[in-house]
């Protein structure tokens, strides 16, 4: 994961992949959660669908290692957290919590079921994976299946468009890729596919537009 990428994006405030209000996918498929689901979701940034997950009932933990996105959500929500350190070296997280949420400041690759008080019920990955170097997806997928429990559920959300075109991040995940990564150990419901604008650097690259797709999987064992 390039690190100073996405330090440098949020630095200079480019960061349009921010949402102002709850994705409209999460609100469609929260019905599909457990109630009173843990919930993780990886790469947060200070999305606001952390704090309208703990509002539905939800126990809510969240991953970003860019520390601005982090202050940026705290401040933005009005929370006071207590703090505290876990894990060490690489796993190494500053962890902020408040009731129904906590918000850790680290790399989410390196992320272990333990340092959260066990696995969770559902991982939300609104344009995570599509945010991360494709050499990193193997081991990001092999983390969200260690943090998930037996049974559980991803909602995934990604984006696919002409990588000849134009180079990531975003990254295009096409359904073939999203079938490699997850397909031995999780069954794949596709469950909406719809057209996205590109972004400007898109656009003038000759990427008008990205199939945007949502997916819920299940692990199998």
């Amino acid at each position: 994961m390039k690190h100073e990428f996405w330090d440098e994006r949020w630095r200079q405030g480019q960061i349009g992949f921010h949402l102002g209000q709850p994705h409209d996918w999460l609100v469609a498929a929260e019905r599909r959660f457990p109630a009173g689901s843990r919930v993780y979701v990886p790469l947060c940034g200070k999305t606001v669908d952390l704090v309208w997950l703990r509002d539905r009932g939800h126990e809510v933990i969240g991953c970003e290692f860019v520390a601005s996105a982090v202050q940026d959500f705290l401040k933005e929500q009005g929370l006071s957290a207590q703090t505290e350190r876990l894990g060490a070296g690489g796993a190494s997280y500053e962890c902020h919590r408040t009731p129904g949420l906590s918000l850790l400041q680290g790399d989410a690759l390196h992320l272990d079921p333990t340092l959260v008080g066990g696995t969770v019920d559902v991982i939300f990955d609104r344009a995570a994976l599509v945010a991360l170097d494709p050499a990193c997806r193997e081991r990001y997928v092999e983390c969200l299946h260690r943090m998930l429990r037996p049974g559980g559920h991803i909602l995934l959300i990604s984006f696919a468009y002409d990588q000849s075109r134009v180079a990531g991040p975003p990254w295009s995940v096409t359904a073939e890729t999203i079938g490699k990564l997850f397909g031995d150990r999780f069954s794949i419901e596709t469950l909406a596919i719809r057209a996205e604008e590109g972004n400007p650097r898109f656009q003038d690259a000759g990427v008008a537009e990205m199939e945007e797709r949502c997916c819920w999987l299940t692990r199998k064992d």
